[in-house]
């Protein structure tokens, strides 16, 4: 067993590090064509008005036939690193399961957009069908937000400026035109990408050692052509055009940045200095400081959980509902295992 177990952690070892190997960036260099003019410096500059929407959800109550999640979304409006206003929407719940279909979605997209969603949304997959559900409220607030701007504002998703559902489609479209209307750029900010070249290398790494191997110091920022890309995703679901920065000295890795496509790339420069103005707070450098207190505000946490669980419970023991029936539903065997 001992062999078994060095063996099959030897090997996913290797495999990850065969992803990020010795010449990754000679490699990443060679297949992108890219140059140290490519790159491009930052010069932080005031950071005006940037409002950033986050949302959080949690699994609240599971069995075998359905999850009760509860979600909701928050926006944090700076202007030049001083808060003026920060909002949260209402705590929703939602069962995922009971069916094909989810009977909470069309409800809550009507509340929110005044119609119905062109496409349900399936039960399936109970995390995926949790994050369209809160979704759904961060979009809800960024189209409120889109209203309310000064123009000239920024206006951060935590996020692609890609759509998971095609219900989504029309909102967010909705969105950009709102704030292009109003002269506000919309841009989405992913600490995480999915984007791989080369058979499966992944792509911030691969920029990131190219920056230091041209000897570019941060912040910087570079467009990302996706023809160098092992995947590109859904064209109609795609709102975005693909960058990454890295904005600040000190930040832990570079960022993946989508503005809007039809954005003029002398406007794409402006945008990047000042989000690098946003990222310079010490507990996290790099990250634009208004995502982080939109994603502060907005988080559920164990105290928040708890307190929604129990008056849940309590209402559920109001309904009549049995402890054993309860317990068959919802107990968790793991539960009673953790305790020996």
């Amino acid at each position: 067993m001992p062999d078994d177990y060095d063996r099959e952690m030897n090997t996913a070892a290797g495999r990850i590090r065969a992803t990020v190997p010795e010449n990754l960036v000679e490699k990443f260099r060679a297949a992108s064509g890219l140059s140290r003019a490519d790159f491009r410096s930052c010069t932080p500059t005031q950071c005006g008005e940037i409002c950033a929407i986050d949302g959080s959800d949690v699994v609240l109550l599971e069995s075998g036939s359905m999850a009760l999640v509860l979600f909701r979304a928050a926006q944090s409006t700076f202007r030049n690193l001083e808060r003026g206003r920060r909002s949260l929407s209402p705590l929703k719940c939602a069962i995922i399961g009971l069916g094909v279909e989810n009977q909470d979605f069309p409800v809550l997209y009507r509340e929110c957009f005044g119609q119905a969603p062109g496409t349900p949304l399936g039960n399936e997959d109970r995390s995926k069908a949790a994050g369209i559900l809160r979704d759904t409220l961060e979009y809800w607030v960024a189209e409120q937000m889109a209203g309310s701007l000064e123009p000239g504002a920024i206006l951060l998703r935590d996020g692609p400026l890609r759509v998971s559902h095609a219900s989504h489609d029309t909102i967010l479209t909705r969105i950009e035109q709102a704030c292009r209307s109003r002269a506000i750029d919309l841009a989405g900010v992913s600490k995480r990408t999915q984007a791989t070249w080369g058979g499966g290398h992944p792509l911030l790494p691969s920029l990131n050692g190219l920056a230091a191997f041209f000897g570019i110091e941060a912040p910087w920022w570079i467009q990302i052509d996706p023809a160098i890309l092992d995947h590109a995703q859904f064209p109609q679901w795609q709102h975005g055009r693909m960058y990454v920065a890295c904005l600040h000295p000190r930040a832990k890795s570079p960022l993946k940045i989508e503005l809007q496509k039809d954005l003029p790339e002398s406007q794409a420069p402006g945008i990047m200095n000042r989000l690098a103005a946003c990222s310079g707070d010490g507990r996290i450098p790099g990250y634009p400081y208004p995502l982080f207190d939109a994603h502060r505000t907005v988080v559920l946490n164990e105290e928040i959980v708890e307190q929604v669980r129990s008056d849940l419970l309590r209402r559920i023991a109001g309904t009549g509902m049995g402890r054993q029936t309860f317990d068959i539903m919802f107990g968790d065997y793991h539960d009673e295992f953790a305790r020996y």
